[in-house]
């Protein structure tokens, strides 16, 4: 009989959205509202673009790990 899974990882993954969530669109972008330029960059924009790709990455690690696909018989029934 298999092990029950891990609801560990599916915990740390709801944990770290609920995160970039303040941080990427809320209270977070006043940490970084300034004129600073870092490589020709608004210091405001890369704050954006690193927020997208931790979901991407979150993303990613939840299709591989934690999306499974149901298959289905000619009859519809799930297997």
């Amino acid at each position: 009989m298999p092990s029950p899974p891990s609801r560990i990882l599916p915990r740390f993954l709801t944990a770290l959205f609920l995160l970039v969530m303040v941080l990427a669109t809320g209270p977070g972008v006043l940490l970084v509202n300034r004129p600073q330029q870092w490589g020709g960059i608004p210091i405001i924009y890369l704050w954006g673009i690193l927020w997208y790709f931790v979901i991407v990455v979150m993303a990613f690690i939840a299709y591989i790990k934690l999306w499974k696909s149901t298959e289905t018989t000619d009859s519809g029934e799930p297997e």
